[in-house]
């Protein structure tokens, strides 16, 4: 009979754990902690334990140690199925419509109000809790490092690398699962406390805190379908008839009988390879072909003999899976209404970004301020343009009146100063001489107030958006 404990590890500084083991170019760290840390900090108790009990423990699966996934609260947090789309260009899962792929077929495609067919995107990233709530982005940061050159002391020339990493004070919940209950306590008392995981331990990064929690909320699972939907919870990993890895299981294989038939255009899966690192042997172990976390197999049928785990290295928390679970369920249009957007997120907000510390992060958050006060201006001057040709406003003025404005308006970065050098009454630049007469003074002024008008109402653009909007009106007068 099998027991499983639940732990909670809470991040007590910023850990990385990257997603491939290559140490060049853009290395991005998961947003899971995987069962194999868990496994490597209980591997201390290797050398105090006979040659059978080690076996037991680390290598034949009856005790599996399971991925770190978001907590929310007391409720477990599962990875979005691949099976969930959602229209292109939706990302809040929960207040936007998410459809069920087994579930859409031609008769019942989406549509928009015009009768036209949406087209749908999958969502391959988030996690969602046992009630359905989604939960927010992961928190994470960006380092910039140097390897020290031993002779200077100094930054090695070439030698610079970046570190992205889960933000401290993030918990994650994972569970382990005893199928001999002799190694529970000893297990537990080896994982507790403060302990070291992910990349560049032994520096800054990796310090977590385990504790012990009682056994959360898990999702509820539906039973009255002539087909079952098998969901990786954790990422899946089989072998063939010759022992070579598979990345196409058979329907025996994840415990259905002879009979069932897995129905592979109604399925759902992602696939990766990678090589595992053991820290034991300094070394890389053979490589392994996997179905990722979230896939999931439309079989037709039912299994012989329910388990929730199939597969190889169960040990490291690989092989875990749910049958039908209720976030699979949709109506007759395929439309899932499980998902849930939480209630301190705004419908269409962004989760809060961290605040850069580095040179090179706060360099690149103030180009992205720039570079979004540069969309807000052109978003802007599109709009006012597309009035201007509803109501037909400034346009018999010359291209040379408006590059006048425009070299003003680039010159001057003060918003009141030139605000005085074109409107100032009797000296500014459009209020006195021919241009006055020929173009601003006419019809009582009209073309002057509606320029000043314009002005005002975007004062909190600056100097920017009167340049680029006299750069658009030069270009359409010399068309005129």
């Amino acid at each position: 009979m099998m027991k499983e404990i639940f732990f909670k590890c809470t991040l007590l500084s910023d850990v990385v754990i990257n997603n491939k083991l290559a140490t060049e170019g853009n290395m991005q760290t998961l947003d899971y902690i995987p069962g194999s840390n868990f496994l490597g900090i209980a591997s201390k108790l290797y050398n105090e334990l006979s040659a059978s009990d080690a076996y037991q423990i680390f290598h034949s699966g009856k005790v599996s140690f399971g991925d770190g996934l978001p907590i929310d609260v007391n409720e477990c947090c599962y990875p979005i199925p691949l099976m969930v789309y959602m229209k292109k260009g939706a990302e809040d899962i929960g207040k936007d419509n998410a459809y069920l792929h087994h579930l859409i077929n031609e008769n019942n495609r989406p549509k928009d109000n015009d009768g036209y067919y949406i087209q749908l995107k999958q969502k391959r990233s988030g996690y969602v809790s046992a009630n359905g709530v989604v939960q927010p982005d992961l928190l994470k940061t960006f380092a910039l490092k140097s390897a020290q050159d031993p002779n200077t002391r100094s930054s090695k020339e070439g030698a610079m690398f970046g570190f992205e990493s889960l933000k401290a004070g993030q918990q994650f919940m994972f569970s382990v699962r005893f199928y001999d209950e002799n190694f529970v306590e000893k297990i537990s008392d080896a994982l507790i406390g403060i302990q070291r995981i992910g990349k560049s331990k032994t520096a800054q990064f990796g310090q977590v805190q385990i504790d012990k929690i009682a056994p959360p909320k898990m999702v509820e699972t539906i039973n009255d379908k002539e087909y079952s939907l098998i969901y990786a919870q954790s990422n899946l990993c089989f072998l063939d008839p010759f022992g070579q890895p598979c990345i196409k299981p058979t329907a025996a294989q994840l415990g259905f009988g002879e009979n069932a038939e897995i129905d592979w255009g109604l399925s759902q899966i992602r696939t990766y390879s990678y090589s595992p690192w053991n820290g034991k042997r300094n070394a890389t172990s053979i490589q392994r072909d996997c179905i990722a976390m979230g896939s999931v197999f439309y079989i037709k049928g039912n299994p012989i003999s329910p388990s929730n785990t199939v597969g190889e290295y169960q040990s490291e928390g690989l092989g875990r899976i749910l049958i039908n679970p209720a976030f699979l369920e949709g109506n007759e249009n395929g439309i899932c209404s499980f998902f849930k957007m939480p209630e301190n997120k705004p419908s269409g907000s962004v989760s809060s970004a961290t605040v850069p510390v580095t040179p090179l992060g706060k360099y690149l958050d103030k180009l992205k301020i720039e570079k979004d006060k540069e969309m807000k201006i052109a978003l802007a001057v599109q709009s006012t343009l597309a009035k201007d040709k509803t109501i037909k406003r400034l346009l018999n003025i010359s291209a040379s009146q408006w590059s006048g404005i425009r070299a003003y308006a680039t010159r001057e970065t003060n918003v009141n100063k030139l605000e005085k050098l074109l409107f100032k009454e009797k000296v500014g630049y459009l209020v006195h001489g021919v241009s006055y007469d020929k173009y601003w003074g006419k019809n009582k002024e009209k073309n002057l107030s509606d320029l000043k008008s314009l002005f005002n109402e975007h004062v909190e653009l600056g100097n920017h958006f009167l340049a680029k909007y006299a750069a658009e009106k030069a270009k359409q007068s010399r068309k005129n």
